[in-house]
């Protein structure tokens, strides 16, 4: 075991712990330090109260800063102040401009705006039809005046057309008389023209006549020579014509008369090539034919013999055959019957022992299944016992939810209801005011105005468009 740890102790005098004392405690003021102590605060009271001294300037300085500050301050404030209110009287504004467009949009203001908009038409019809009464009395009288300017201008056109014709009509007389004489001097002239002319061209025809006789004579004669001519060129030509072709055909005839000859002896000789050939190929024929029979002979019987002796040796085989499998089959057949008793005897003993194992198991399955059985039991009383308290809690928040609905349901029809005597306050005073404006204007039958202001209010279903 450790020795314990020896605590060690300071030892102090009485003036250490003096000194020590007065080096924490604060000094001792001396009557010197308490009258300029004094005399200071004096100087400080005194001087506080001057305003030239620098610590007066310094705060003077300083209370003008903050003094500027809020003021400046306050001015912001001021102005935030007037930015707010004018913020809130635009939202203000805004919000009623949107409330009245949600107003306007109601059943109620649309009927209440197209019956405005029917007196007005209907004044605007009375006014047009006014103003079609005054335009068509100006359009009478302008007609009526229109009509004796324009009969006076056709008396005063039709003067001038007289006036005209007669004018015209000496015009016509003298210019007939001007062109009359005029065509009779140029006739005259035409007459004499003519008669010149008409001998002059009988001298020149007379003339022509004989030229072209003449120059027809001789070309006549012209005519008759080149035609003379070239009718014994023609005929001498055709005459050594003839001679020459007698001559192609004498001599073409005796061309034809030796390829005549040529033919001939050809065709016999081909004739007695083919009758030797044909003969020759007929003997080969029957030679062939002959050595074939011969051979087909014999290969026959071969055939034959080798075919029976080939089913003389298949049967003995088959004989053979038959007899092993038959001895096969017998040891097959003994030994499968030994073995089917054997494996008898062993699935009996199989299925004893398989069925004592099987009633072991069954018996202890039942105990499982009456025990698992009680155990469902008891847990299907408990869960029906869990489902009642659940039921009875759904049954009674139904109950307080139904109660809470039938509650707000009670109040949104109160509310509604305010609302729709509210509404119907505002209509009403909307269309007073639209009915004293249209009197004001002058309007005088404002009947559909008036109707819309007393007439019942229409509503439509929620999910409908049938009216209620």
């Amino acid at each position: 075991m450790p020795p314990p740890p020896q605590t060690q102790t300071t030892t102090l005098s009485a003036d250490e712990l003096e000194r020590i004392m007065a080096s924490v405690s604060p000094p001792v003021q001396s009557d010197r330090e308490a009258k300029r102590q004094a005399t200071r605060l004096k100087s400080e009271q005194r001087t506080a109260k001057w305003p030239n001294t620098l610590e007066a300037m310094r705060k003077k300085k300083d209370r003008w800063k903050k003094d500027k500050e809020e003021r400046e301050e306050a001015a912001r404030k001021k102005v935030d102040e007037e930015e707010m209110r004018l913020q809130r009287e635009a939202q203000t504004q805004q919000i009623e401009r949107a409330t009245r467009l949600l107003y306007e949009q109601t059943d109620r203001m649309k009927t209440l705006r197209s019956k405005q908009l029917l007196t007005d038409v209907i004044h605007l019809e009375e006014k047009h039809m006014l103003e079609e009464q005054d335009r068509h009395v100006n359009y009478l009288y302008d007609r009526q005046v229109l009509a004796k300017v324009l009969q006076g201008e056709e008396e005063e056109q039709r003067e001038r057309m007289r006036q005209q014709e007669a004018y015209g009509k000496l015009a016509r007389i003298q210019k007939e008389q001007l062109e009359e004489y005029k065509q009779r001097y140029i006739k005259e002239l035409r007459e004499e023209k003519l008669d010149g002319e008409r001998m002059k061209q009988d001298a020149e025809q007379e003339y022509l006549e004989e030229m072209k006789e003449e120059r027809l004579q001789k070309q006549r004669m012209k005519q008759a020579s080149e035609a003379t001519q070239l009718a014994n060129a023609q005929l001498r030509a055709h005459r050594e014509m003839q001679k020459e072709q007698e001559r192609l055909e004498d001599v073409k005839r005796e061309e034809q008369e030796r390829k005549k000859q040529l033919l001939d002896a050809r065709r016999l000789e081909l004739q007695r090539q083919k009758k030797e050939s044909a003969q020759a190929r007929k003997q080969r024929m029957i030679d062939l034919a002959t050595q074939n029979l011969v051979k087909l002979e014999q290969k026959s019987e071969e055939r034959l013999l080798n075919q029976s002796n080939e089913v003389r040796a298949k049967e003995d085989k088959e004989l053979k055959d038959r007899a092993d499998r038959r001895a096969v089959e017998k040891e097959a057949i003994a030994r499968s019957r030994r073995h089917q008793v054997d494996a008898k005897q062993r699935e009996k003993k199989l299925e004893a022992q398989a069925a004592r194992e099987s009633v072991a198991q069954w018996s202890q399955f039942g105990k499982r299944v009456e025990l698992q059985v009680q155990l469902e039991e008891q847990e299907q009383r408990l869960e029906d016992l869990r489902l009642a308290v659940v039921q009875k809690q759904q049954a009674d928040a139904r109950r307080n939810t139904l109660m809470e609905e039938r509650a707000a349901v009670f109040l949104e029809e109160q509310q509604a209801n305010r609302t729709l005597a509210n509404e119907s306050e505002r209509f009403k005073v909307v269309a007073q005011a639209a009915l004293d404006e249209a009197r004001d204007r002058g309007l005088k039958n404002v009947f559909p105005i008036e109707k819309a202001l007393v007439e019942k209010r229409i509503d439509l279903l929620p999910a409908s468009g049938f009216r209620v």
